[in-house]
């Protein structure tokens, strides 16, 4: 892999050699607000996949809203009698 092909042709050689490359400084931490920004950018986690995941965590997630109507009703009419 040391074959260097440009190195055969003189005048291509001189005229990559020519060629300077500047390469800027650039900051290596990032900002507070980039860090910030970075964060509400970020992808969030699903609360609820590892109920999706099972059988029982799917039909919790069905009865579960049932349930707490249900206690609701429930705490308004104890409460109004």
């Amino acid at each position: 892999m040391s074959h260097d092909p440009f190195k055969k042709d003189h005048h291509l050689c001189t005229k990559m050699d020519e060629y300077h490359v500047e390469i800027p400084d650039f900051p290596m931490k990032s900002s507070r607000w980039e860090r910030f920004i970075n964060l509400l950018a970020s992808p969030a986690k699903d609360p609820v996949d590892p109920f999706i995941s099972t059988t029982g965590g799917v039909m919790l997630l069905k009865v579960a809203p049932i349930i707490g109507a249900a206690a609701i009703a429930l705490i308004q009419a104890l409460i109004f009698l």
